[in-house]
């Protein structure tokens, strides 16, 4: 029996000036750099990296990150972008692609950190914090705008979705997974894992980085099984699904390393 609490669908427009329309998804995206910016200044002092170059850096990452999200999102959905070109540009309609601003970040960060002479790895371990607490505020972006959504279901937590929003093969089911929730809480708990793990004095630079991209990796292979937007595919699997793998074996392999080449150097 499906919970009646859960009949509310949602507006993506939060609000209208004049004739401004402002969408929840920018507003989360606001709320996520402004916090974000706030980590940033403050754990920057706890290890002690130059703050002003910590901002710097942060502020730039931001653009190149965000720029390569799109990007990625564009390229990987070209067959409903290469059709309509004037949608490439609507951000505030969703369409931002955490394995692209992942690269991005990594990019950005590369290149300011030399600049600025700061550690490579310190600053992903640094960025990687405000990095999973706005994906966790952003994915309530993704509620306003009815997207990224699950399998059908009837079970309590199952939420409406407009017969507009809905794939053509699942026109006739009512309430979904909301995934995009299950994902934010679960990011909420990487923050918190990271959080007390970035504020640990003894540790192996890159090591937050690399335990983010792991545990962010196998949250989002839990998601992307469950699923039903169109995705690229590769050999018969999703693309973020098969990059999520690849990911999460990556890290594993580099927190193994790390912890080895410690020991090694403490013994």
């Amino acid at each position: 029996m499906i919970n009646p609490l859960y009949s509310y669908i949602p507006s993506p427009i939060a609000l209208h000036i004049g004739k401004l329309s402002v969408h929840w998804y920018g507003l989360f995206l606001v709320l996520a750099i402004l916090i974000g910016y706030f980590l940033v200044e403050k754990l920057s002092r706890l290890k002690n990296i130059s703050e002003h170059a910590a901002i710097s850096i942060y502020i730039n990452t931001l653009i190149c990150g965000f720029v390569f999200a799109r990007i990625y999102h564009v390229i990987t959905d070209w067959s409903f972008y290469g059709q309509n070109l004037s949608q490439i540009i609507f951000v505030w309609n969703g369409g931002l692609a955490i394995h692209g601003a992942i690269i991005g970040a990594v990019f950005s960060v590369f290149y300011f950190s030399r600049k600025y002479k700061i550690n490579f790895w310190k600053i992903l371990d640094l960025f990687v914090i405000p990095g999973i607490l706005g994906q966790a505020i952003g994915r309530w972006g993704n509620y306003f705008n009815q997207e990224l959504f699950g399998r059908p279901t009837e079970a309590w937590i199952g939420i409406p979705i407009d017969v507009s929003n809905r794939p053509e093969d699942f026109v006739q089911s009512t309430h979904f997974h909301p995934t995009f929730l299950y994902e934010s809480f679960l990011n909420l708990i990487i923050f918190i894992v990271l959080f007390f793990l970035y504020k640990k004095q003894t540790r192996p630079d890159g090591l937050v980085f690399w335990l983010y991209l792991g545990l962010y990796s196998s949250v989002r292979i839990i998601v992307e099984s469950l699923r039903i937007n169109e995705s690229a595919m590769i050999l018969s699997a999703r693309l973020p699904m098969a990059v999520s793998v690849l990911l999460a074996i990556l890290s594993i392999g580099m927190i193994l390393k790390s912890f080895y080449f410690s020991f090694k150097k403490q013994s």
